[in-house]
């Protein structure tokens, strides 16, 4: 019956020539193409495969001829009247009753291939043997086969009833045509960088959820150190690429979203005995992982530069979802995960307390104690539900997420619950030469029992110290009746002996720390294309942030922090930043040469205010209200700053034949921080060649198919402390004063100088692949507050000096490799760093003539008898110890008299009672991570190691 309509199909024309050129296009979008330039219109049911691709050239005024063409080698016919095509699924009785074996044989252009994949649309697959010969039963005429191979193009081929399929195999160059995206967002192809990006996927983001998403960047990357909060559940991590390069200013990462930088809203980790509470997550610890579509880390200097201050050391880009084309997607989510502690560190249970104390100072236990510290902890949980939905059309995408987050850490009372909701619109117009992005989020934050370092409200202190004698189910009931105040107070027959004790559970269950955080974010983005290859574009972004911050004493909590009745603390901030960016981008062809640039001037406005009040309860024990403060002693605080950065910056890429190419980039900042100094601004060069070797070279084979050489130079740095180069006038009891701080007008910003060198290769395909990368730092202008004597009227002054130099090695392995009809992919990272400090501060003469003295050595923050001290000729991270004192023989010196023991203070290199114990850094971390994925599941494991790197331990049970 078919083959009647198709002999007696009148030849039909068209009012004109019908041009179609397509190649891999779907038959929707050809079909598309074709009514457009003429009266037809196509009508055809859902078996018709639409999205199937074809590739088709003709030029023709015959419907008859352009159809047969496009419908060509597919299970497909067509029927015309009037001016409808209607389009149907074939039936002929051949094709549809009769089943045929299939055989064959894939090969490449080396010979068969092992274990391709055949498997047709409709039935069972199978892979090819060891000649890579294949067999399928049951296939039926105008049956669709895919072959596919890891590394290759994969093919579609339509059995028309032949016997025997040979087929044979082209290399997949998508890998080595990757696009990344680079710093301010600028897209570009991967082998034509000068320096190392590393990318990563949605899917290998958020494959593990983590309450905060950059702890699952940990192994993944290499030459990038991830160290999760000790804060508990939701804390932000912190980031160092390349080793930590300032002594005093910023080591961590910048964070830009879609282009644009982040504030980090960060609150520092403690470094003294009486804090350890009220601790908050960062600004990226707030972000949805489902709205990201993917991330590059931007190791290098030269990557960055075009961030300036802000990314002296590194940069986090990360690219946001947006809206889908033609077809509605909803997307829902769930992930729920469970942790314990892996490892606490070695306790005895031999010796126990001696009389009063609580320590392990006694006598030896007539039998081994059981108690365990890990009993303490909660097995902690984790869960994440998230909304996703996205939908549009050729000219509008619309992308709709919404996130609530809800866990619980290892300590009772460690809570965090957050909720996200984003929109995001993206629109072309003026026949897409013009785009508009729009896109708004909001993020509700409350986080609770953050802890940290640190002793009075760190439960971890007591809970490790406690000697096995006792049990800590005793304390428990951490609360007992006090008859003479009518409520109940704090069990601990202990006190804090001496080093911040206090009950454990006292501490997560009455003194309370309250975040609560409300975050919103506003952009939007217009491009338009001036010319082919020219675009003019803008941006501009609104980040606020408002956070509430509470800290509740109960009352007999230590009398250092409550009076008999409690405290009560509360503190209200808020950042606010605006940036703005004008950029004028080129991609344009001259003949073998090839030139992206962009040249562009920024803004960014970064706003914070800071009110807070707070003390001791008056009349009513733990009323936490401020109404019931003590007015008597109540304190008030306010802070903030404004802070703002000008800049201008512009970047070009000059590339010959694809084979090589030079990269040069610049900036220059014109800081706040930096205003009434003598250097008010500061310029950010770099430069960087890449070369394709086994495009220039003829040594491209079967084996070595690709092989990149590459080497960059570039200079970044870190803004110094704000307000330090002038007089300030802080208020003290409601009285301004003057600083001590001499105003040094010669502060410089700090300054990071860095070579790079790195290889790429890939081998068999995309088989294997191997990134090497070489670095050297050397960072200058450190900034230190050495003392001054007091003749000269002042306490301290702010000066530059110092360099520290950072050098190593990261390296990253990739394994691609089918298992059957199992894809493997594998992936090794390694990195390796080396810190060193070539020089500390030496003897400089102020403006005036005011001399401040050269030091090789300045102690930093400790707790007890540990602390960090910085050393000509050693590295940041260096631990030193107290040493007991010992006698001739070597022995501890005991006072058996007083049963004591003593500090010997003249012990180490300084005769200073200080030694060195080591670095806490480690020597090189590994991290392996694997997936593997068969008929759409995937199974995957991560394996991350940080070895050497030297800890104390303050534990004496």
């Amino acid at each position: 019956m078919l083959l009647l309509i198709s002999s007696f199909a009148i030849a039909q024309t068209s009012k004109q020539n019908i041009k179609l050129d397509f190649k891999d296009a779907p038959i929707s979008k050809v079909i598309t193409s074709i009514e457009k330039q003429s009266t037809f219109k196509f009508f055809y049911n859902n078996d018709i495969n639409s999205n199937r691709k074809v590739s088709i050239q003709i030029t023709s005024s015959n419907i008859n001829e352009v159809v047969n063409l496009l419908l060509k080698n597919l299970p497909i016919d067509y029927q015309i009247s009037g001016q409808r095509i209607v389009l149907f699924v074939k039936k002929a009785t051949e094709s549809k009753g009769k089943a045929y074996a299939v055989t064959g044989v894939i090969s490449d252009a080396t010979g068969p291939v092992i274990g391709a994949s055949v498997v047709p649309k409709n039935g069972q697959g199978t892979i090819t043997a060891i000649d890579g010969d294949f067999r399928l039963d049951n296939i039926h005429i105008g049956e669709v086969l895919t072959i596919s191979y890891v590394g290759y193009q994969t093919q579609n081929v339509v059995f028309d009833g032949q016997s025997k399929l040979d087929i044979t195999l082209h290399e997949d160059t998508e890998v080595l045509d990757e696009v990344v995206v680079t710093a301010l967002g600028i897209r570009k192809e991967a082998k034509a960088l000068s320096y190392n990006v590393q990318a990563l996927s949605a899917s290998e983001i958020i494959g593990v959820k983590d309450a905060n998403f950059v702890n699952s960047l940990s192994g993944k990357v290499a030459g990038v150190a991830i160290n999760a909060s000790s804060s508990g559940i939701g804390g932000g991590a912190k980031v160092v690429m390349r080793g930590a390069k300032s002594i005093s200013g910023n080591n961590n990462a910048l964070y830009v979203i879609d282009g644009i930088p982040m504030p980090s809203l960060e609150t520092t980790q403690p470094n003294d005995f009486y804090t350890g509470m009220g601790q908050s997550g960062d600004g990226a610890s707030m972000v949805n992982p489902e709205d990201i579509e993917n991330m590059s880390i931007l190791s290098g200097a030269a990557a960055s530069a075009l961030y300036g201050s802000d990314a002296a050391n590194g940069v986090i880009m990360i690219t946001t979802k947006k809206g889908s084309k033609d077809k509605l997607r909803v997307n829902y989510a769930n992930s729920t995960s469970f942790y314990s502690p892996f490892v606490t560190p070695e306790f005895q249970n031999t010796y126990g307390a001696s009389n009063g104390m609580l320590q392990s100072w006694g006598q030896k236990l007539a039998q081994p104690s059981t108690y365990d510290p890990m009993d303490f902890f909660q097995t902690g949980w984790n869960e994440t539900n998230s909304l996703t939905i996205s939908n549009g059309t050729e000219k509008n995408q619309t992308f709709l997420s919404m996130a609530a987050t809800n866990a619980e850490g290892l300590v009772q009372n460690n809570t965090l619950d957050r909720y996200n909701f984003t929109i995001r619109n993206t629109t072309s117009m003026l026949n897409d030469k013009m785009q508009l992005d729009l896109s708004a989020s909001y993020m509700n934050v409350r986080e609770q029992n953050m802890i940290s370092q640190g002793q009075y409200f760190n439960p971890i202190v007591s809970t490790y110290l406690m000697s096995p004698s006792y049990s800590l189910e005793t304390y428990q009931l951490f609360e007992m009746y006090d008859e003479s105040r009518g409520f109940k107070t704090q069990y601990w027959p202990w006190g804090n002996m001496g080093i911040g004790m206090q009950n454990p559970y006292w501490i997560t269950n009455r003194d309370n720390f309250i975040n609560h955080k409300n975050r919103f974010l506003v952009s939007g983005g217009l491009n338009y294309q001036i010319a082919k290859g020219i675009t003019l574009g803008a941006r501009a972004k609104m980040d606020y942030t408002s956070a509430i911050n509470e800290k509740k004493y109960s009352a007999s909590t230590d009398a250092i922090f409550a009076q008999k009745n409690g405290a009560y603390f509360k503190a209200d901030a808020s950042t606010r930043q605006l940036y703005g960016d004008v950029m004028l981008n080129i991609d344009k062809y001259f003949g073998d040469f090839s030139l992206t640039g962009t040249v562009g001037t920024s803004i960014q406005d970064v706003n914070y205010q800071y009110y807070s009040v707070g003390g001791d309860l008056n009349s009513v024990a733990n009323s936490f209200t401020l109404k019931n403060l003590n007015q008597a002693n109540a304190e008030f605080d306010q802070d903030g700053y404004h802070d703002q950065t000008q800049s201008l910056f512009a970047t070009a890429q000059l590339g010959w034949q694809s084979k090589l190419y030079l990269d040069v980039t610049g900036r220059i900042d014109w800081a706040s921080a930096l205003a009434w100094t003598d250097h008010n601004s500061v310029a950010y060069p770099s430069v960087g060649l890449s070369a394709i070797l086994t495009d220039l070279l003829p040594i491209k084979n079967d084996v070595l198919t690709f092989l990149k050489l590459r080497g960059s130079y570039s200079e970044v740095g870190n803004a110094p402390t704000r307000y330090i180069a002038y007089q300030t006038y802080p208020y003290q009891s409601g009285t301004p004063t003057t600083t001590t701080t001499y105003p040094n007008t010669n502060i410089k910003p700090e300054r990071t100088k860095a070579w790079e060198v790195g290889l790429q290769s890939h081998l068999w395909g995309d088989k294997l692949m191997l990134n090497v990368s070489l670095y050297k730092t050397s960072t200058y202008n450190q900034l230190f507050n050495p003392s001054l004597p007091s003749s000269s009227g002042y306490s301290s002054v702010y000066i530059n000096g110092g360099r520290v130099d950072n050098k190593g090695l990261e390296a990253s392995l990739s394994l691609n490799q089918p298992l059957g009809p199992v894809e493997w992919n594998s992936t090794l990272t390694y990195t390796i760093n080396r810190n060193k400090i070539k020089q500390l501060l030496e003897p400089t003469t102020l403006s005036g003539g005011l001399a401040v003295e050269g030091q090789d050595m300045f102690d930093l923050g400790g707790i007890g008898n540990v602390k960090t001290r910085l050393i000509k000729g050693g590295s940041i991270g260096d631990l030193y110890v107290t040493a007991l004192r010992t006698d001739e023989h070597g022995y501890i010196d005991v006072d058996y008299v007083n049963n004591t023991v003593a500090v010997d203070d003249k012990a180490g290199d300084k005769k200073d009672g200080w030694i060195y114990a080591g670095n806490s850094q480690a020597k090189y971390t590994l991290g392996w991570r694997n997936s593997f994925s068969w008929n759409g599941l995937t199974l995957g494991f991560l394996i991350n190691a940080r070895i050497g790197g030297v800890g104390v331990s303050m534990t004496q049970a």
